[in-house]
């Protein structure tokens, strides 16, 4: 039974069971406290108060200028679990502001508040509720109660099924202490993308699963490196079974028959062309009336469609899941990552060279941020000169192309890291560090700017600071929509750039359309901004290349979209996302383009994205290495994984993970 949504005015009622708390108030309550890591270092806490039937927990941590501040109150049932759930935002003064979210069990209701509105449906056969935006402890809680059932699964919030796993149960070792320890693996009907909690030998929460910032007990620390191989063996394992599942096998010889072929190199597309990939490389690129079929080829009938090459992500980020599949389905056959840690990028880089992986081809850049309040999520933290150098010899050593700043780096570290990374033949690139301007830094050696936030920022270096510390974001979002895109300080800027011939990976699907801006007006004043930017530097002839800085490169379309919408011609856009990329990272001679004796990168496409950018969105075929791909297949695995982690490295679907700018 489906009632209409309502206002928030009625919220209040949503929560009847919370009066456990005021009948619980006498006894004694019961403090527990986790520490929230950032790659080690200290970023904040977990507390959690219980007291009765009641419980409150407060995730508070920093993530740059900003983070995670949530206070959530449970009300727990008979058999442990919460019957009702309320989040608000932990203020900055440490008060709790209102209900954000709210959801509770009454008789034979189910009541949900979010953004202000309240649904009611019926209650069907929901056995305990959970928050969009909770806390590891409710995860736990969670998890403990799902591995104590005999099917391991229960209904959750009206209709949905959570499925738990134990994938490990072990006892850990280190510095002469023991702990015993089960991560358990929890999927829900709408994402099979597993969330992962290590449980102690109480069934406590011992950690959060592996990301850049984890929730763990004082004394799981120790134990952290072991957990984390323990971890990434088992998602190493089963992104292999992902990837056998997925791919398509043949013999060795594929030949794409008859298609219309973009040729990259040219801008043009060619018809009647067949293309013949042996293993990993193209082997032959022709008129379909002369290029003849091997034997015991596997062939596709390109006829009516077009073969291209596959499209390059320019920022991506790596993570710990399954991403790569998402990506493969629109087309990505390489990725450049921005910033992850060493040894997963590494081992997930190389996992998709041996084939164990259903990904894009991986380009890895060394990230280097410095250690003070504001710091990026990384390990990767330096303060003095040789730590610098040490840095950049690290990444050099691992197979890394490029370096990325952050935003925090001191600026006199910034010509002993562009020296190293010069002398070993790396790009540099990145953020502009805070007390420096774009100016600056492409003079002392940046070959590539991140993010086109900076460009407005860039010329407001006082309201960096002034009233308050404040992120590059948010001072962008103040400016943009006033700013003189075609003043002369711009001018200057932007012929800099391409005297230098700087390379402008701007992420424009972030900064357009952005809901920072509240103000609808003022929005679309910030739009028109970067899409004259875009086109000031198309006519410039500013080297751009297309990324989202996302982790399942959710936006890359859109990314394309807005190169259209300030009027680079699509031939001009497809080039940007192929040859031209492959040109940055000096991998044209075996990359960016169909042509003989290349690495075999090949989509196929039922339409023609030279005269509609958006039919490629009717990708059929992709081909990465010589692996083949169904790209119907491949989206309906990321259906699969459902919505958790859609967006995350913007943070806005899975609290796992992090917007890096």
């Amino acid at each position: 039974m489906n009632r209409p949504l309502r206002s928030a005015a009625h919220s209040s009622n949503t929560l009847a069971a919370l009066a456990i708390f005021a009948a619980s108030a006498h006894a004694q309550p019961a403090t527990q406290r986790w520490l929230v890591l950032n790659h080690g270092t200290d970023a904040g806490e977990l507390v959690v108060t219980s007291r009765g039937d009641s419980a409150t927990a407060r995730w508070v941590y920093t993530d740059r200028q900003r983070g995670t501040r949530t206070e959530a109150r449970y009300a727990m049932g008979t058999n442990g679990l919460p019957v009702s759930a309320e989040a608000r935002p932990v203020l900055a003064d440490g008060s709790t502001g209102p209900v954000n979210e709210s959801i509770a069990l009454t008789g034979d209701s189910l009541r949900f508040t979010s953004l202000g509105m309240t649904r009611t449906i019926a209650r069907t056969a929901t056995e305990f509720v959970r928050l969009r935006g909770g806390t590891p402890w409710e995860q736990a809680a969670l998890a403990r109660a799902l591995i104590a059932r005999p099917t391991r699964s229960a209904r959750v919030n009206g209709n949905s099924t959570m499925r738990a796993n134990i994938v490990a149960d072990t006892l850990l070792r280190a510095n002469g202490a023991t702990q015993r320890v089960r991560l358990v693996m929890v999927t829900t009907d709408s994402s099979a993308l597993p969330t992962g909690t290590w449980l102690d030998e109480r069934g406590q929460l011992f950690a959060t699963e592996v990301q850049w910032f984890m929730t763990v007990q004082p004394r799981a620390v120790p134990f952290m490196p072991a957990m984390r191989t323990i971890e990434l063996r088992w998602r190493m394992a089963e992104a292999r079974r992902l990837a056998d599942k997925v791919t398509t096998p043949h013999k060795g010889t594929v030949v794409f028959r008859n298609g219309n072929l973009f040729d990259a190199d040219k801008g043009v597309m060619v018809p009647n062309t067949t293309v013949v990939t042996r293993n990993d490389r193209i082997i032959s690129v022709g008129p379909a009336a002369s290029v003849a079929t091997p034997d015991g080829a596997t062939v596709i009938d390109a006829t009516g469609k077009t073969i291209m090459p596959g499209m390059w992500e320019m920022h991506a980020h790596l993570f710990a899941a399954p991403f790569g599949v998402a990506q493969l389905s629109q087309g990505l056959t390489t990725a450049r990552d921005l910033a992850s840690d060493p040894d997963l990028a590494v081992m997930l880089r190389d996992s998709e060279k041996k084939g164990a992986l259903a990904a894009p081809r991986y380009i890895l850049a060394g990230f280097m941020e410095g250690p003070l309040k504001w710091r990026g999520p990384s390990g990767s933290l330096v303060s003095t000169e040789a730590q610098a150098r040490e840095w950049v010899a690290r990444y050099d050593s691992l197979g890394y192309k490029q370096i990325k700043v952050y935003n925090v780096v001191h600026p006199d570290l910034l010509p002993t890291i562009a020296s190293e990374a010069k002398k070993r033949g790396m790009r540099l690139s990145g953020h502009i560090p805070r007390g420096m301007s774009m100016e600056a830094a492409i003079a002392l050696g940046y070959d590539e700017i991140q993010h086109g936030a900076f460009f407005f920022s860039n010329f407001f270096q006082d309201s960096l600071y002034v009233p308050q510390m404040r992120a590059y974001s948010s001072v962008a979002f103040a400016v943009s929509p006033t700013f003189d895109v075609n003043g002369a300080p711009m001018t200057k800027l932007l012929e800099m750039l391409k005297a230098k011939n700087t390379v402008v990976d701007g992420t424009f699907s972030i900064w357009i359309g952005n809901m920072g801006i509240t103000d609808n007006a003022a929005r679309l004043k910030s739009d028109s901004a970067y899409v004259t930017l875009i086109r000031r530097m198309h006519d410039l002839g500013i080297q751009m290349v297309p990324g989202t800085d996302e982790a399942r490169s959710a936006t890359y379309p859109r990314e394309l979209q807005m190169f259209e919408a300030a009027g680079i011609p699509r031939a001009k856009i497809l080039q940007m996302a192929t040859i031209e990329s492959a040109r940055v990272m000096n991998d044209a001679r075996d990359y960016g383009s169909v042509a003989e004796g290349k690495v075999a990168d090949v989509l196929l496409v039922n339409g023609n994205p030279l005269e509609r950018l958006s039919d490629l969105s009717k990708l059929e075929t992709v081909m990465r290495g010589g692996r083949l791909y169904d790209a119907a297949k491949l989206k309906r695995i990321v259906m699969q994984l459902g919505s958790i982690g859609a967006a995350s490295a913007h943070g806005e679907e899975d609290p796992r993970f992090y917007h890096p700018h």
